[in-house]
């Protein structure tokens, strides 16, 4: 076991035991942000033949410059297959997705034409190729549509439906248990006595792992629960389990109530401390194919434990890299402390004409839950870092970067 590491071999020591888990057939319907398990090949071309991009005229071959004439042989509509060829100086009349007769050599848009008595007058110079639909032109059959570890959005779901397709094979969502070990938090439905608290983590790690595609299949309280006990349960939901995640409890001479339920359960510690500050005191096991995380129970350090290293661990076990994204920004209003250790300050980032910049939010106490509300970011700040100023440029995580917006706009 490993003690009071880096986060970085944290994290690799996380990713060595995660890998993708198995896959389930679900209907597309239901599909949306979840990842796929195996590529997905065209079985056909597409378009299946070639087709018209507007409503007009197929010209056959022959001169294509303003003033030319064609003779109109023919009216076809959407579900026309046409079984003759164009010849020279010959014109059908098509529909938009149309299929078009061989020796089609362009297609003019009817607003650039004039019919006179059976013939069609071109209006503009249309050169070969125009507004032609080719049988494969966007997937030819046996091209790759989406490659496995692909997330399933709009485009993704529209391909596929074009495809027929009804069901789609993806990762297996993460089945996550959570337990606090904290002897005087409740449920958040109970009325607190003295010294008790509702519970926030619970739900916040719902809300982050549903977002993050997993499923919280149990929340429970265990803080009076003797250790032996407690692992004497948790072995019986191991089975259908993929991540269980602690919460809270004592940490007192380098032991603490996860290192006890870790040796009940026979289980193998990775690691137990990480040189960070909030959420020093989280560490990590595996048992099978179960991985098993001690997070702070103070609040912002909890979510702080679960951006940098809980979020990873679900990644990677829908088949995602489960990377982080660093990048430079300008804080604008500064930070007054010394960091003696690595230090996670939440913040707010956007994006502006001149560069990213961020916010320290306030409420910067581990138990506070203040700094987590427009909290999209953590100031990255290496021990030793002296108070940041205004203005000064640093490092900063993103944690949702699809959310991140533009300053001042909607």
């Amino acid at each position: 076991m490993f003690s009071n590491i880096i986060l970085e071999q944290a994290r690799r020591l996380l990713a060595d035991k995660c890998g993708a888990l198995d896959g389930e057939k679900i209907p597309l319907d239901q599909a949306a942000n979840r990842i796929l398990h195996q590529s997905i090949y065209a079985p056909h071309d597409l378009p299946a033949q070639t087709q018209s991009a507007v409503d007009g005229y197929a010209l056959g071959t022959g001169g294509c410059n303003i003033g030319s004439s064609y003779e109109l042989t023919a009216r076809l509509e959407l579900d026309s297959f046409p079984r003759f060829s164009l010849l020279d100086g010959q014109a059908a009349s098509v529909k938009t997705g149309g299929i078009l007769p061989k020796g089609t050599a362009a297609v003019v848009p009817g607003e650039k034409t004039r019919e006179e008595k059976q013939q069609i007058i071109v209006l503009e110079t249309i050169k070969p190729g125009t507004n032609i639909k080719k049988a494969g032109e966007d997937y030819p059959q046996g091209g790759l549509l989406l490659s496995a570890g692909k997330r399933i959005d709009y485009a993704a779901a529209a391909l596929l439906s074009v495809y027929g397709l009804q069901e789609v094979e993806t990762v297996r969502k993460p089945q996550v248990a959570v337990i606090c070990l904290a002897d005087n938090i409740i449920d958040k439905n109970q009325e607190p006595q003295n010294g008790q608290m509702r519970d926030g983590n619970g739900p916040m790690l719902n809300a982050l792992i549903n977002r993050d595609g997993g499923v919280m299949n149990r929340l429970v309280y265990g803080g009076s629960t003797p250790g032996d006990k407690l692992a004497a349960q948790l072995e019986k939901w191991l089975g259908q389990t993929d991540i269980v995640i602690f919460t809270g409890g004592t940490f007192e001479n380098g032991e603490s109530n996860f290192a006890g339920i870790v040796d009940a359960l026979d289980a193998r510690m990775l690691f137990q401390g990480v040189d960070l500050q909030p959420g020093s005191h989280v560490g990590a096991a595996y048992k099978d194919n179960c991985i098993l995380l001690s997070l702070s129970g103070n609040p912002a350090a909890c979510a702080v434990n679960y951006h940098l290293l809980a979020r990873m661990v679900l990644q990677r076990m829908q088949g995602l890299e489960g990377r982080w994204q660093r990048i430079k920004a300008c804080c604008t209003n500064g930070f007054a402390k010394k960091s003696n250790s690595r230090r996670m300050v939440r913040g707010q980032a956007w994006w502006t004409e001149s560069g990213w910049e961020v916010e320290v939010l306030p409420g910067q106490k581990p138990s506070m839950m203040r700094s987590l509300v427009n909290c999209n970011a953590f100031l990255d700040l290496p021990a030793g870092t002296p108070p940041v100023e205004a203005g000064q440029e640093v490092t900063i995580i993103l944690l949702t970067p699809e959310e991140i917006i533009q300053q001042g706009q909607p």
